[in-house]
């Protein structure tokens, strides 16, 4: 193996990401080792030859990170934003490479999710509270050998705390601006020394930030303020020593959460935030219906580990989740338009890991089966009278044409439309890694995977018609690394990873027979890691460049036809880009860290293909078309100080994000460049009996800063939230 110098082992309590932020020094202002299993095995951070950002569940409160949103502040390479009808679905992109239309259930999203190695398929969630979690990392490229389905872009893991060996009760509670309470409670309950057991329960709520009001009455109908939220949760752990070879883990989770949709104001109004809401069309404040919007999901994943050997580990792990997501969105004054969308899947998933080492050699194989039946329906308004008469205010009150309301008519139904899928992918994998000498070792990696997928539409919309469509997708994809140690303290590596991307279809084609094909990812790269100035200072730095060919993009129409897409492989987008983690502990209480990404993309050959019914076929929009969620620059900054107050310790800590102008879909649709600073000052170790508490001040987005976030269709912007602040107390008994 690697001659590189002994680390210490991790504790949680400080585990960072690369090179990343917050992380508190040792005791001789020494950086403390990262631990990471990105290659299905533990292993230090420093030593694993993969760009990769972890976060430890003292990093994510210290950061004040609570759903994937807040996630995306702090790692500069993963970029995303809220999808428009949803405050729980969330479009992910790392390396400038994502889905637009992270709700369809006919295309997939090339970031993976993954929960305690369960592949999740739909973004719908993603947005909730995350609940008592040990760690997250965020793989950055292609992980198409080890990796679930999809994941051509990079991948999001999520691994949760498993059962302690003994008893204990951790209570959190939180208040904050806009009413915000949050109430969390952990117990871990060992039944004896081979059983254990934790139980994780949490609620929340939080008011709308934009508040819906205005002189008229919405006729009985819900008129719920925007960004409301009230969510709970519970998840059951158990883990089980069966032998002295053989464990099974447990668990159980489900939440629950009511919410209501982001407010987009009317570009007319200029680039200032709103609070309340407003209406173009009366010219002062109105009241909106608004329905509040349901989801749910539930999850079991049984995890069954056998030591075959000293060397060599066989994993099972067998999952089944299903969700429930009831949304609507009311685009009154900005697009004259509405939606109320209803979806559900289910899921069931089962992987086979082998995992050993012999002499210079250690390797990872496996099998994979994944099923996912989905079914949804979209409901359509339209403010747009098509008897003649003028826009309405309002295109959720009872859309009857002949009635008005205060002087205004009412919308117009346009129907439902709905989907039914069926999607079936199996893979085998292996990768295997050579150490040629004590300082050089050889990645191989191979994968295959072949996805069969079918899908119907139905339903009485007046815009889309019936009709059906299924295909075959298979891909091989391999990954070759060589890593070389060039010091104890140095280590580089060359990576070339390919990913694929399954293809499937447009919900909203005019011809929903059309369909694509898979999209296919190469990435090379170029990484360096070290540890400096008596491991001080960590250094870690990746030049890469992605190419997608057969790219999958989706174009609109325009006139009669805006409300179609189509989703087609036309184009190639190459994305060259340069990444830089940095951590420096100034002291035994001090760190600063940095973390940037460089991004410089491009497509070429946007050719509409000749199929196209809503551009001219054959016709080149290379010049139109444009990288949505790929900032040129992007980049994290923090800030770690500890006090000594008596027998206590005071932490302050600060970190500041930033990224430039991006694009909010392949259309365009320019959104301005966003910083925001945020802070939490934290009183830890207090001691109350036999308990010991923890007191924290947190703020974010202090500057009050107000920026556009996301342009809908070019009418209406929605905006960043307001400056706000709470406290934090925790309770360990």
């Amino acid at each position: 193996m690697h001659n590189k110098k002994t680390r210490h082992a991790l504790p949680l309590a400080i585990m960072m990401a690369s090179g990343l932020i917050p992380l508190t020094a040792s005791a001789e202002g020494v950086l403390e080792e990262v631990v990471v299993t990105a290659q299905k095995r533990s292993e230090s951070l420093q030593d694993a030859p993969v760009a990769i950002t972890a976060y430890s569940a003292e990093s994510l409160e210290s950061l004040g990170i609570d759903n994937m949103e807040d996630l995306t502040t702090t790692a500069p390479s993963l970029q995303s934003y809220a999808f428009p009808t949803s405050t729980n679905t969330v479009s992910l992109f790392i390396r400038g490479l994502g889905n637009l239309d992270s709700q369809t259930l006919t295309t997939d999203n090339p970031v993976g999710i993954y929960v305690d190695d369960v592949y999740i398929a739909r973004a719908n969630g993603a947005q909730i509270d995350l609940l008592d979690l040990e760690r997250v990392e965020v793989l950055r490229g292609p992980q198409g050998t080890l990796y679930g389905r999809n994941s051509s872009a990079g991948a999001v893991k999520f691994i949760s705390k498993k059962p302690a060996d003994e008893a204990g009760v951790t209570v959190k509670a939180s208040v904050g601006e806009f009413d915000y309470a949050r109430l969390g409670i952990t117990a871990d309950l060992p039944i004896s020394d081979s059983l254990r057991t934790k139980l994780s329960v949490m609620a929340s709520s939080e008011d709308g930030w934009v508040e819906n009001r205005g002189p008229n009455t919405t006729g009985g109908k819900p008129d719920n303020d925007f960004y409301a939220k009230d969510q709970s949760a519970i998840r059951l752990a158990v883990s089980w020593d069966i032998s002295d070879n053989l464990t099974a883990d447990y668990s159980y989770d489900y939440t629950d959460v009511d919410s209501t949709a982001q407010y987009y104001q009317s570009v007319a109004l200029g680039n200032k935030r709103r609070d309340d809401t407003y209406n173009i069309l009366t010219g002062g404040d109105y009241r909106y219906v608004l329905p509040e919007g349901n989801m749910e999901q539930q999850g079991h994943n049984l995890t069954v580990t056998a030591q075959l050997a000293d060397n060599l580990t066989l994993k099972s792990i067998s999952s089944y989740r299903d969700s429930t997501d009831d949304v609507a969105s009311n685009w009154s004054d900005v697009i004259f338009f509405a939606t109320h969308t209803r979806f559900a899947t289910e899921s069931f998933s089962q992987e086979f890991q082998l995992v050993g080492n012999a002499e210079r050699l250690s390797y990872v194989a496996g099998l994979y089966y994944f099923s996912e039946d989905g079914s949804k329906s979209d409901t359509q308004y339209s403010n747009i009278d098509f008897g003649g008469l003028p826009l309405s205010t309002d295109v959720l009150l009872d859309p009857l044409a002949s009635q008005s309301y205060f002087g205004f008519p009412q919308g117009t139904l346009l129907g439902t439309t709905y989907i039914e899928t069926e999607l079936q992918s199996v893979a085998a994998y292996g990768q295997v890694t050579y150490d040629m000498t004590d300082r050089l070792s050889l990645t191989l990696g191979l994968r295959y995977t072949e996805d069969d997928r079918e899908a119907q539409r139905s339903g009485d919309n007046l815009t889309f018609f019936p009709g059906a469509n299924d295909g075959t997708y298979d891909h091989i994809d391999w990954t070759a690394i060589a890593d070389f140690a060039f010091t104890d303290s140095v280590n580089g590596y060359v990576k070339a990873a390919t990913g694929f991307r399954s293809g499937g279809s447009s919900e909203r084609a005019p011809n929903f027979a059309q369909t694509f094909a898979e999209e296919e990812v190469i990435s090379y790269e170029l990484g360096v890691k070290s540890e400096l100035l008596n491991n001080s200072l960590r250094l870690n730095a990746a030049l890469f460049r992605t190419e997608t060919d057969n790219a999958i993009n989706t174009i609109g129409g325009t006139g009669v036809m805006a409300a179609f897409q189509e989703t087609f492989n036309f184009g190639e987008v190459k994305i060259s880009g340069f990444e830089l983690d940095a951590l420096w502990a100034l002291g035994t209480d001090t760190t600063l860290g940095l973390n940037y990404v460089y991004l410089d993309g491009e497509l070429s050959d946007v050719v509409v293909p000749d199929e196209s019914l809503l551009q001219i076929p054959g016709s080149d929009i290379t010049d139109q078309s444009y990288l949505s969620q790929t900032p040129r620059h992007a980049f994290s900054l923090t800030f770690d100080h500890s006090f000594a107050i008596a027998e206590h310790t005071l932490d302050a800590h600060l970190d500041y994000s930033y990224r430039d102008e991006v694009y909010s879909s392949a259309l365009g649709f320019k959104v301005n460049d966003l910083g925001q600073l945020n802070g939490r000052i934290s009183l830890r170790d207090l001691s109350i009996g036999k308990s010991t508490m923890d007191i924290g001040l947190w703020g974010k987005n202090l500057t009050d800063e107000e920026e556009t976030i996301y342009v809908l269709a070019g009418g209406g912007n929605q905006f960043n939230k307001p400056l706000s602040y709470g406290v934090d107390v925790n309770i360990r008994f």
